[in-house]
């Protein structure tokens, strides 16, 4: 692991900063605004800020992840 600490999908609340999800994920903050940009990654988009949905992204990750054959199952759930 990279030495940050890292937190698990379902402690997330509903709704949150796309920050948040970079706590979740190993990914970049410049990777994952770039996705959210593109529509890559699902969210309402308010003014310049961006917001996530858990329940959304979980619905999203399952039907797309799942198509490639990437699913797994979350660490601790």
């Amino acid at each position: 692991m990279d030495g940050k600490r890292r937190t698990q999908f379902s402690t997330l609340p509903e709704f949150f900063a796309p920050d948040k999800l970079a706590t979740v994920f190993p990914i970049s903050r410049s990777t994952l605004y770039r996705a959210l940009r593109r529509g890559e990654i699902p969210s309402l988009r308010v003014g310049k800020r961006f917001i996530l949905s858990r329940s959304h992204l979980e619905q999203w990750m399952e039907e797309n992840l799942c198509k490639k054959e990437a699913c797994f199952l979350w660490p601790g759930e």
